[in-house]
């Protein structure tokens, strides 16, 4: 079974030299790896050429396109037709895996589900910005309790980071919740083409739901693991974010919950490949 992170990319690159170098730490390394970036800005490049040349041994493909709006989606559609895993692992270009994170998240999959982490722990965009990370990610002290504790503004209890899997198994069947996550979730490649991927006309708020929702309606249940599946989320403001359009995004979701529909209105892979919805069913 092979297995392909997407990372959503934009504009950090600082940032995604450290979570590219969270998945060089993994117990088990990912098959492909792949940078979908919205837009071309050169800090990307530099961070992937940065990381080559520490001897980077993970298949890794970048990929980017001209930004016209918010484009992730887009940019995520790409990925999934280039990608070759069974498993699609989707995350974006500012959470840091711990170094089970991969080979929990193939541990854990199995068919009829999609996978989710939820929502991150997230460290402070105060403390990140005036620190280099990349010694702590390379020796996994990132992840330590004691130190995340000490960051001002760090507010989750030590068991959100737990390393010993009955406590973290036992934690997650008492809050699973069935959401996909577009920066912590995972998904068989064929489901997600089954469903026609990410509705691209979708802005940002709301967009991850609704792809696990159209999951929902072949038969695919999500299942999460907040505890088990553990990265860090380098936090930071959002200047894309739009009430109006948030609102017509879950105004779409309920359309989508209540017609039981499967295939987005926009989508780069409901062009480019052919379903047999009727042979799922």
């Amino acid at each position: 079974m092979k297995i392909t992170v997407i990372i959503s990319a934009h504009r950090k690159g600082r940032e995604l030299e450290c979570v590219l170098t969270g998945y060089a730490m993994q117990t088990r390394k990912p098959d492909q790896i792949i940078v979908a970036q919205d837009g071309r800005d050169p800090a990307i490049g530099a961070a992937l050429e940065a990381v080559r040349r520490r001897g980077w041994s993970i298949p890794l493909l970048y990929q980017n396109q001209e930004q016209r709006g918010f484009g992730k989606y887009r940019a995520l559609n790409r990925a999934v037709l280039a990608a070759s895993g069974d498993l699609l692992l989707f995350t974006d270009g500012d959470c840091i895996p711990r170094d089970d994170y991969v080979a929990n998240y193939v541990r854990l999959m199995r068919r009829g589900i999609f996978l989710s982490g939820g929502s991150h722990v997230s460290i402070p965009e105060a403390y990140h910005l005036r620190h280099d990370l990349l010694e702590a990610v390379r020796d996994q002290s990132l992840f330590d309790y004691g130190y995340l504790s000490a960051i001002p503004g760090f507010c989750k209890s030590a068991n959100r980071l737990t390393r010993k899997r009955w406590l973290a198994r036992a934690l997650d069947v008492l809050t699973q919740r069935n959401a996909f996550s577009g920066s912590n979730s995972c998904a068989w490649r064929d489901d997600v083409l089954a469903v026609g991927g990410f509705d691209e006309q979708m802005a940002y708020g709301g967009g991850d739901l609704n792809m696990g929702l159209r999951l929902n309606h072949i038969g695919v249940r999500g299942v999460r693991a907040r505890h088990t599946l553990v990265s860090l989320h380098l936090d930071h403001g959002r200047s894309y974010y739009c009430a109006d359009k948030e609102r017509a995004n879950h105004d779409w979701n309920r359309q989508v919950r209540h017609g039981r529909l499967v295939l987005p209105r926009e989508s780069r892979i409901c062009d480019e490949t052919v379903f047999n919805l009727a042979a799922r069913a």
